[in-house]
């Protein structure tokens, strides 16, 4: 047990705000009927035309282009405050598919009052009108330019009609990513006579004939063409339907020659995309593979806490054997070959149960075993013949996940759950062909709706960029080698934020209720050189790696969250000369990483190797989870300790995973100067590059692991409605009043929301911490500078915030320190009791006298008695 482990908070005082809700005053100016008339007129009167006419209605089905029935419908509405749904719901037959939002330069259209040179944040509805409701919407288009009252029930159209954009079919272009034309150009390359692979994701409709109608059609079109269904999933509880394909090689060049025919055309498609790449694309040498230290520790004796869904592990390897349960329905083990092919989930499963192994101090390791579920095999990649770990290819890869966790949770085919006592999944896993974009992929949202459901920790890594960055202006890679270490660090961190737009996360990182591992420069091994034309890089441990995806997350939120070691990685050049690229080291070799068992050629079963990347940061994030749930468990059953609920345990896990990460805030001030030379004119705009590369903070797990004389960190928990405020008062060290000296206070909460996949705002709870009393905490505090800006702080699952001051101050609020946090709806109405924990950490620097640990431990004492949580 550590000497001074976490302390309890106060039960909290339950308060539920009354009041009117503010009405939000819509600031961009309506454009009128006169103009609407002139801009979107046309369309409307051809529609007026054509619906009386079956013929010219069938002609007008027959253009993909023209606004239809059963098309789906785009409303571009320039307002973020009109109530759409409200008026959808009164046109019968409009059937709503979805919503987004964008932002658009102001112009003699639409402009923010009084601000004429901000951008105007559009919301994008996706409907599926039937004939009926197409002519009801011409109906509604007609009186408003009459200038018609619009009776009781549909006068939102007004408003609609005010601030509406554009109206217009979801067509050929929009199905046919960018993503899918670069996937699609490059096989055709590098293999022009093999078949593809794509996956279809059709618009989510709720009417089963109308769904058989569109699965039909499709089959039928891909038969015809030679083509094969080969997976078909559909996920309710996210909305998601789509199937995977796979056409001839001049089917393809049709649909790029000619994209208004074939799927590009189906109005019942949403959108076309590439095959899911998830694969374990990490070079290595088993040359450089070293003895594993073999140390006498006792086998795990708990059920499985984590869970790992990667490749298949060697079980009989020294590090792992006896410490893994491995579930493999599809029996994936049949298609390894070799040992040597048991590289990513070998390497992972390691990670997680012992740590870096080349730690100079080891950790011990967890005391509970690890389920394992198989979800990738070797096969083989690309057009080399050469085989690496990839999850099934003729298999949705959602699907594969999908099922893996109802297997872990719920049973499968009339079995008992695999694996329900586990809390954290670890999903080192990312798709290549999928880059966070602004929309949330459907994996993503399957990972939220998982995390709410079983309430279950998904750590996710950010995802490894391979591609290479353009130094621009160097002349000789001799003169970046000759550069000072700070000087180099620059010269990265400019190349990286003009190419920030191609390194974003892979999916399913965006996932709101997951936290998002990125990977920092940080290892155990001293330097001792590089490779041919490489170099380390960075000086700074806390940087992220070249290689490591940056965010931000959806909605501008907090990505990745956390930052974890990923291996000092080093950089290589494409040349000596001018133009010059560089591009992350995959071989770590001896020269960086971080330690994990590993397969070696003559099979000794004890042997690790160096590996790096995002995949080694989350492993490592779900093996300091696993010990802070030791450490949770191993504190005293008695006040004012602890004793956390188990149904929270993953909760307070994410929680203080959060609570442990801090900027470096000389380095933040670097990116943002950085920033700022770039071109980047607001404060907030130049905090916001410095989140992307760095989320919260790199991770200190022993703040949280237990306390110190100077700081004190308690955890709380409970369930929250919308709307409800949960008061904490902490009381303070008495010799802390009116004393100089730093002092900070750092609360971090952390939640699983329900989702709404077809609203824009998508969470339904978002939650904020503040001051109950004095906005300076009764400790004279104020925000950090050193932290996201506080339009971040709680965009995502987790509200994390730091004051800090040095100043003597009188005590107020009774010698208390007073937090409230409140739950509020985000996404409509939330009926949900909403799961939270909550970490508050008090510290003093070391000039303050002030044994805080042993002073608030004393008067918890006094005002806790048995702990009470809902």
């Amino acid at each position: 047990m550590a000497d001074r482990p976490l302390l309890s908070l106060p039960t909290p005082t339950r308060n539920t705000p009354r009041g009117r809700q503010a009405v939000i005053k819509d600031a961009v100016r309506p454009a009128g009927a006169e103009r609407q008339g002139q801009r979107l007129g046309p369309k409307f009167q051809r529609l007026s035309e054509v619906l009386p006419d079956p013929q010219r209605l069938a002609e007008l089905r027959n253009d993909p282009t023209a606004i239809a029935p059963e098309r789906a419908l785009v409303f571009e509405i320039a307002s973020e405050v009109i109530d759409f749904d409200r008026a959808r719901r009164n046109v019968p037959g409009l059937e709503f598919l979805g919503e987004d939002q964008d932002e658009v330069p102001s112009d003699e259209n639409f402009i923010i009052e009084g601000k004429p040179d901000k951008p105007i944040r559009r919301r994008i509805y996706f409907t599926m009108p039937d004939a009926t409701a197409l002519r009801e919407i011409v109906s509604l288009w007609n009186r408003y330019q009459r200038g018609e009252a619009l009776e009781r029930g549909r006068t939102e159209w007004r408003k609609v009609f005010d601030h509406l954009s554009d109206i217009r079919p979801w067509g050929p272009k929009d199905r046919v990513t960018e993503e899918a034309k670069a996937d699609w150009l490059n096989r055709l390359e590098q293999a022009p006579d093999n078949p593809v692979r794509f996956e279809v994701e059709y618009w989510y409709q709720t009417n089963p004939t109308k769904i058989e109608a569109a699965h039909q059609r499709l089959r039928r079109t891909v038969l015809e063409a030679g083509g094969n269904i080969l997976d078909e999933s559909r996920i309710e509880k996210i909305r998601y339907d789509a199937a995977l394909l796979e056409v001839a090689p001049g089917y393809i060049r049709q649909i790029l020659d000619n994209p208004d025919l074939g799927l590009a055309a189906f109005d019942e498609v949403m959108v076309l995309r590439p095959q899911s790449l998830v694969s374990d694309a990490q070079e290595v040498s088993f040359e450089d593979a070293s003895d594993a230290v073999e140390l006498d520790i006792p086998e795990p004796t708990e059920p499985p806490m984590a869970a790992l869904l990667d490749g298949l592990p060697m079980s009989q390897h020294a590090k792992l054997e006896n410490r893994l349960s491995i579930d493999d329905p599809d029996n994936y083990e049949a298609q390894y070959g070799r040992a040597t092919e048991q590289r990513h989930g070998t390497s992972m499963a390691s990670l997680i149960i012992h740590g870096d192994l080349n730690a100079p101090v080891p950790s011990a390791p967890v005391r509970s075993r690890v389920y394992v579920r198989p979800v990738m095999y070797p096969q083989t990649a690309g057009f080399n013949g050469e085989r690496e770990e990839r999850m099934p290819p003729n298999k949705l890869a959602i699907d594969v996940i999908w099922r893996s966790f109802l297997r872990m949770f719920v049973g499968e085919g009339g079995e008992d759950p695999a694996a329900p006592s586990v809390k954290v999944v670890n999903l080192s896993l990312g798709d290549l062909n999928r880059r966070f974009s602004g929309v949330l992929s459907p994996w993503a949202r399957l990972i939220d709706y998982l995390s709410w459901e079983y309430g279950v920790l998904i750590l996710v890594s950010a995802g490894n960029i391979p591609d290479p960055i353009p130094l621009d202006g160097l002349a000789a890679w001799a003169d970046f080698e000759a550069a000072s270490p700070e000087e180099r660090e620059a010269i990265l961190i400019r190349a990286i934020l003009k190419q920030r737009a191609s390194r974003r996360l892979l999916a399913p990182s965006e996932g709101v209720n997951a936290l998002t591992v990125g990977a920092c420069h940080s290892d155990t091994i001293a330097p001792h050189g590089a490779g041919p034309l490489a170099i380390d890089p960075y000086v700074s441990p806390s940087l992220p790696n070249l290689s490591s995806a940056l965010g931000l997350g959806y909605l501008r939120g907090v990505k990745p969250e956390i930052l974890l070691p990923g291996g000092r990685e080093h950089i290589r050049s494409s040349a000596s000369h001018a133009p010059i690229t560089v591009s992350p080291v995959k071989l770590p070799g001896r020269f960086f990483g971080i330690a994990a068992a590993s397969p070696s050629a003559d099979g000794d079963l004890a042997k690790q190797m160096n590996v790096s990347g995002t995949s080694v940061a989350t492993a490592l994030a779900t093996h300091s989870a696993l010990k802070l749930l030791e450490a949770i468990q191993d504190i005293p059953n008695d006040p004012p300790y602890p004793v956390v609920d188990e149904a929270f345990h993953a909760v307070i896990l994410k929680t203080l995973l959060v609570h442990a990460a801090k900027w470096d805030g000389q380095l933040a001030e670097r990116i943002a100067r950085l920033s700022r030379e770039a071109g980047t004119t607001h404060w907030e705009h130049q905090r916001e590059d410095a989140t992307r590369f760095l989320g919260f903070g790199m991770l200190d797990l022993a703040k949280v692991l237990e306390c110190t004389e100077r700081r004190a960190t308690m955890i709380g928990w409970n369930t929250i409605h919308a709307n409800e405020t949960d008061q904490f008062r902490i009381p303070l060290p008495p010799q802390l009043e009116n004393i100089a000296g730093f002092r900070a206070v750092t609360a971090t909460a952390g939640w699983f929301t329900p989702i709404k996949t077809e609203h824009r705002m998508y969470r339904m709870a978002k939650f904020e911490i503040g001051p109950g009393g004095d906005e300076g905490l009764s400790l004279g505090v104020d925000n950090s500078k050193q932290q996201p800006s506080h339009h971040a702080f709680g965009r995502g699952t987790v509200y994390h915030r730091r004051w800090e001051g040095a100043d003597g101050h009188a005590f107020v609020d009774n010698g208390d320190l007073v937090l409230e946090v409140t739950c509020k709806p985000a996404a409509g109405d939330l009926d949900d009791a909403i799961p939270y924990g909550l970490a508050v950490s008090i510290e003093v620097g070391d000039g303050v006298a002030v044994p805080v640990y042993d002073e608030i431990r004393a008067r918890l004492r006094q005002v806790i008695g048995v702990p009470v949580r809902a």
